[in-house]
């Protein structure tokens, strides 16, 4: 009996041995060959501590789009400017019916003509004179208030014409202007020059020929007035 005890005991004993020896293999990782497990190892790390990845986003921003605004019926209209129409103002009237008469100062002839309506619409007088073959030119510029406006009970008006030539036949004009700069037309009359104070023309061989009666404009008038 005693050896089947103990013959049984070693069995056991043999089959616990075993046992233990199989769990041990089982628990053992196998060593690849040429470092395999290194290499994984590596990757792994490289996979966590790599760089983020960046995201690109796949989808195009929305396009924008413009809008005209149509102005509907009910909504005002803009204000607009009318400018007002251009207004034609006439020319002043010519000074006419002119006169050569002798002035009191050396070498000075008067134009002397009927006087001009509206004088508060005249704001100046002009004279030109003209030797024979020459051109018309400016003499003298007056206001109303240095023009002689008392002749004949004011119905005349007398402009001086200055630097005068002794005795030789001159031609005389007279303008006027309005307050706008407006010169108006002109008549002429001829004029001659002797002495102070002596009638125009008070030569005895010397006969003036009568005024022109035509007004108009002489391309020939130049030059700045004189006093």
């Amino acid at each position: 009996m005693r050896s089947l005890r103990l013959g049984a005991a070693l069995l056991a004993l043999a089959l616990v041995a075993a046992a233990c020896s199989d769990d041990e293999g089982d628990g053992e990782e196998p060593t690849p060959e040429n470092g395999a497990a290194d290499t994984t190892t590596t990757r792994a790390a490289t996979t966590t501590t790599g760089e983020p990845l960046v995201t690109t986003p796949t989808s195009e921003p929305p396009e924008t789009t413009t809008t005209t605004e149509v102005p509907s019926e009910d909504a005002p209209e803009e204000a607009t400017t009318t400018l007002a129409p251009t207004v034609s103002v006439a020319a002043p009237p010519p000074p006419s019916n002119l006169r050569c008469v002798g002035g009191s100062a050396d070498n000075e002839l008067l134009v002397e003509f009927d006087a001009l309506p509206d004088p508060a619409e005249i704001s100046k007088v002009r004279t030109y004179m003209q030797l024979e073959g020459e051109p018309v030119i400016a003499n003298g510029e007056f206001t109303v208030g240095q023009v002689d406006t008392t002749r004949d009970g004011g119905t005349r008006w007398a402009a001086p014409v200055r630097r005068v030539p002794a005795d030789v036949l001159v031609k005389l004009y007279a303008t006027s202007f309005n307050q706008l700069g407006q010169e108006s037309g002109w008549y002429s009359v001829d004029g001659l020059y002797t002495a102070a104070g002596a009638p125009c023309g008070a030569a005895a061989d010397v006969v003036l020929p009568p005024p022109t009666g035509t007004a108009g404009f002489d391309e020939q008038l130049e030059g700045e007035p004189g006093n």
